[in-house]
């Protein structure tokens, strides 16, 4: 994507305006951008262009991603096609401009509590049971995908939103095999990195390594991305006794499965998760 689309973006949709690039990717670059007509900041997604095909699909995935209404989930605000440059047009959604830090910055700046760590998986594996009844899979739970929004009034707590549903699929067209690997490497799921059908299973994989490097501050299966993909395929991730507490240990066993049946379910997750939740006592205040 070239720098058109920086400060001298177009005016999508005749209301939204791309200011300054967030974050780049191999599938898109996403923007804060400024909704001129209500006068509010926004996030602008804009998808590597591709023939009329490919955005049919996009457009139909849209639709189906703007129908989640959680609170775990970033909001979608509205969508379409940059035509801009006619010969090149590109698919992009405005969404909700979460503020707060990712779960990948959180890690990097000091060491996360057991009970953050149970509050965070609590609150994404809540939101997966919910994508999941609605017939979504995400396929790219990452540290980075994973954003921790503080309200900062007296009562208020941490919450952990799911973002970057850009890769989700319906579960019903997630039975055929795509012709390219989706996904972060150092978080695929076996089945992903085989280029298999994918269930709701494969997203529990994913959070579950996303939990185990709360504790462990590391990946599970670092290296360049072959290295760390094919890693999984030999065998589960490690689980330093000194660094991962015991009561989570059989939950992260099972969610880093390598066969999906053996995982549990997001329902599963949540429950299990209240429980060490729970034993922990009631939650201090600062």
């Amino acid at each position: 994507m070239s720098g058109r689309r920086t400060l001298d973006a177009p005016l999508l949709l005749e209301r939204y305006r791309p200011i300054a690039l967030i974050a780049r990717g191999g599938m898109a670059a996403v923007f804060r951008g400024r909704d001129e007509y209500l006068g509010r900041d926004v996030a602008i997604k804009v998808f590597s262009g591709g023939n009329k095909e490919h955005i049919d699909t996009y457009s139909a995935e849209l639709r189906m991603l703007a129908g989640l209404s959680h609170h775990g989930v970033v909001s979608i605000i509205d969508a379409g096609v940059d035509t801009s440059a006619p010969d090149d047009p590109r698919p992009f959604l405005v969404m909700q401009l979460v503020r707060g830090t990712t779960v990948r910055d959180r890690l990097a700046a000091r060491v996360v509590s057991v009970r953050e760590v149970g509050e965070i998986g609590y609150e994404v594996a809540e939101t997966l049971e919910y994508i999941h009844a609605n017939g979504v899979i995400h396929r790219d739970i990452t540290p980075s995908n994973v954003m921790i929004v503080n309200y900062g009034t007296q009562h208020a707590r941490e919450r952990a939103m799911l973002t970057d549903f850009g890769i989700a699929v319906e579960t019903e067209s997630a039975v055929f095999q795509s012709e390219t690997i989706t996904g972060t490497p150092a978080y695929l799921s076996p089945e992903q990195v085989r280029n298999q059908p994918l269930t709701t299973a494969s997203d529990i994989y994913s959070l579950g390594l996303v939990l185990l490097e709360c504790f462990t501050r590391t990946q599970a299966f670092p290296g360049i991305p072959v290295a760390s993909a094919i890693a999984r395929l030999r065998q589960g991730p490690a689980m330093p006794p000194d660094l991962v507490p015991v009561p989570w240990r059989p939950l992260l066993e099972r969610m880093t499965a390598g066969d999906p049946g053996r995982r549990p379910s997001a329902a599963e997750v949540c429950g299990e998760l209240r429980r060490i939740l729970r034993d922990l006592g009631p939650r201090r205040r600062a």
